[in-house]
């Protein structure tokens, strides 16, 4: 890590890259990694608080995204295995990204079919399939965001391609699928978002077919426009009706709604055309595809299986051990096991950094991605993981009971998807445009204080929001312009950091380790945080989720002393490929 400027290619080399394929595929492949997030993390939680289910179990539906923390542990497999009969029509890469999104869809429609009131059970059976599928996708994007990139500048140019279809994904699930709620139901909305990912899954199939760039670039072209559209659509709510500004937004609008119409109608027709083609190194035949539909089935079915055991077996042990767990035990027993990898990590430092720079298990594929990063850090590892445990603590945790206060405050499903849908998420490219200004001028260090800094700053206005009246949107605006333009700063400056200790070696794997860290303890600390909500209501819950960045605040003076004292071993990446069939 370091606090110099960042050099600069020319930009004409860089703009020319942002017209290539492979960019409408980094949109295409952000908006479906965005799309299932608020639709499990935060609709959600809206959906269950409107049909009265109780705070606190909507606190323990986090607890499925512990599927990010550990998405490390699957991840070898994504890279190693094939997907049987997938694998040999779209390459291993594709296919298991092909398999999540399918079972992302799939989790969509189970939701959408469920009625939380009357199957909460088959609810939270669905809700574990798509964080599950969706950490999954993110497993396969990442490690196919790496393998397509040529060089560094490259990669940033992909990384800003998925961002922006990132927040779209966003946009469409936190702003649009509430719109739909209100206008229809919440199952109607689930729905319509499982079949726009299915959409998205049938583009990267055959993106690389002779006609299949094309439907990627009609399609990516259409999210980009999309995203246009919602923000004129988005700024005729802030000027008076009739105005000159109201008329420019509004005949922006039109021209973004016929241009996505015209987008999807030239998106369609390529679409008929590669599903039709094949492209060279794939054979496709009627026995392959039927393998893969059956080893997509199975898979799904697998996860389901393993979550329906789980889920009954767990009660079974406890009562066949006379255990009576309360609530307020399952949160602290959280807190227990979010420190409990941090333990383990600290028994396996010693004896990892006395192998030498040659030894096999620095480059093991399943483990070599750990041991390297111990071996390369030592006990400051620890110190790195708590800090990167930390850093977006406050607003994970906040961010779980933030559309429930919402909702009690008395705020409609319309009125939250347009501002914190809508608007959030466009205010948050503010901050993360500032945070690139910021780790340019003042460094990443000073950035980083910054970031833990106004992270809590943005969540103490929740605290005050509760207290208002929800006659007016105003209150709501404000906490949310707050909170978005601090979480788009402090989240930009925190993927640097996080970036910065990533052994190219093993980037998908060791990524995934940083990724989950950050996760790990707000998921299980906050599937507590509907007791918190229950024992001391909104205002102090809020206060109590802010004083959590205060350890990131404190550490984040040190991060110049969080060093590898040691080089990296000398292993040679393995090679990128956009072949069919990646080895």
């Amino acid at each position: 890590m370091t606090d110099t400027p960042l050099e600069h290619g020319r930009w004409t080399d860089t703009l020319k890259r942002f017209g290539e394929p492979k960019m409408a595929m980094m949109l295409i492949l952000g908006f479906t990694a965005g799309l299932p997030f608020l639709l499990y993390y935060s609709t959600l939680s809206f959906w269950l608080k409107s049909e009265g289910v109780d705070v606190v179990l909507i606190g323990f539906f986090s607890f499925f995204g512990l599927s990010w923390s550990f998405k490390f542990l699957w991840a070898p497999i994504l890279d190693k295995y094939d997907v049987p009969g997938l694998s040999n029509l779209f390459g291993r890469r594709r296919s298991w990204i092909f398999v999540a999104q399918l079972g992302v869809a799939c989790g969509m429609f189970g939701i959408g079919l469920a009625d939380p009131t009357r199957n909460l059970q088959l609810t939270a059976l669905f809700s574990m399939l798509l964080a599950f599928s969706s950490a999954t996708q993110d497993i396969g994007i990442d490690g196919w965001r790496i393998e397509a990139a040529k060089d560094d500048e490259e990669q940033t140019v992909l990384v800003a391609a998925y961002q922006y279809g990132y927040r779209v994904g966003l946009i469409t699930a936190g702003g649009l699928a509430l719109v739909i709620a209100d206008f229809a139901n919440f199952n109607t909305a689930y729905i319509s978002m499982g079949a726009i990912m299915v959409l998205g899954a049938i583009v990267f199939a055959i993106w690389d077919r002779p006609s299949g760039l094309k439907t990627a670039a009609a399609a990516g072209a259409a999210i980009f426009i999309a995203g246009l559209y919602g923000a004129f659509e988005q700024l005729k709510s802030y000027v008076t009706e009739g105005a000159l500004g109201y008329q420019i937004a509004s005949i922006g609008g039109l021209i973004g709604l016929a241009s996505t119409g015209l987008l999807l109608a030239v998106f369609a027709y390529f679409l008929v055309r590669a599903l039709r083609e094949t492209s060279p190194g794939q054979s496709f035949s009627v026995l392959e595809l039927g393998k893969g539909l059956v080893s997509v089935v199975a898979i799904i079915g697998l996860v389901l299986a393993a979550a329906i055991v789980i889920g009954l077996s767990v009660p079974a042990i406890f009562d066949a051990l006379n255990l009576q767990v309360s609530r307020n035990d399952i949160g602290k027993t959280a807190i227990y096991v979010a420190a409990a990898p941090l333990l383990l990590a600290a028994c396996f430092i010693a004896p990892v950094r006395k192998l030498a720079s040659t030894s096999p298990h620095l480059q093991h594929p399943g483990y070599g991605a750990f041991a390297d990063f111990f071996w390369r850090h030592g006990y400051i590892a620890l110190l790195i993981l708590c800090f990167v445990s930390f850093y977006r603590l406050s607003d994970i945790v906040m961010g779980l009971q933030a559309k429930t206060a919402y909702a009690d405050m008395g705020y409609g499903a319309a009125a939250v998807g347009l501002v914190s849908g809508f608007y959030g998420i466009w205010i948050t490219f503010i901050g993360i445009a500032a945070a690139g200004v910021s780790a340019l001028t003042l460094g990443l260090k000073k950035s980083l204080i910054i970031g833990a800094v106004v992270s809590v700053a943005g969540n103490l206005t929740f605290a005050w929001l509760v207290n208002q009246s929800p006659d007016s949107l105003t209150p709501l605006f404000i906490a949310i312009t707050a909170d978005n333009i601090a979480g788009g700063y402090a989240g930009t400056v925190f993927i640097a950091y996080m970036s910065s200790f990533v052994n190219k070696s093993f980037a998908g794997t060791q990524y995934a380790i940083f990724s989950s860290a950050w996760t790990l303890g707000p998921k299980l600390i906050g599937g507590a945080s509907g007791y918190l909500v229950k024992t001391f209501g909104y205002t102090d819950f809020f206060l109590i989720s802010a004083g959590l960045g205060v350890p990131a605040i404190i550490l984040s003076f040190f991060v110049n002393s969080m060093k590898a004292d040691r080089d990296a071993p000398n292993a040679e990446p393995e090679k990128a490929t956009l072949a069919p069939n990646p080895s």
